[in-house]
């Protein structure tokens, strides 16, 4: 598994424990439209990578995350420092 698959494994297990485990996640899939994510769940998700990852995510970049993709590159750009 590459990381970037692993990545999004992770938020999609973030995503289904949120939105029920049978609930399809693709990397199109936009936070705020598609999955009404609203900003306490947002928080969550990103507290959530944080921790998992070791990173901090400044607001300006957690604004600029649209899609569940956009979530994954993210992190996975920063985790290659």
């Amino acid at each position: 598994m590459s990381r970037h698959q692993e990545i999004f494994k992770l938020v999609e297990g973030l995503i289904q424990d949120n939105k029920g485990s049978d609930y399809e996640v693709s990397l199109d899939l936009d936070l705020r439209k598609d999955l009404e994510v609203d900003s306490v769940d947002l928080m969550e998700y990103i507290i959530y990578l944080e921790e998992a990852y070791q990173i901090n995510i400044p607001d300006k970049d957690i604004d600029a995350m649209a899609t569940v993709g956009d979530m994954v590159d993210y992190v996975l750009k920063k985790t290659s420092k």
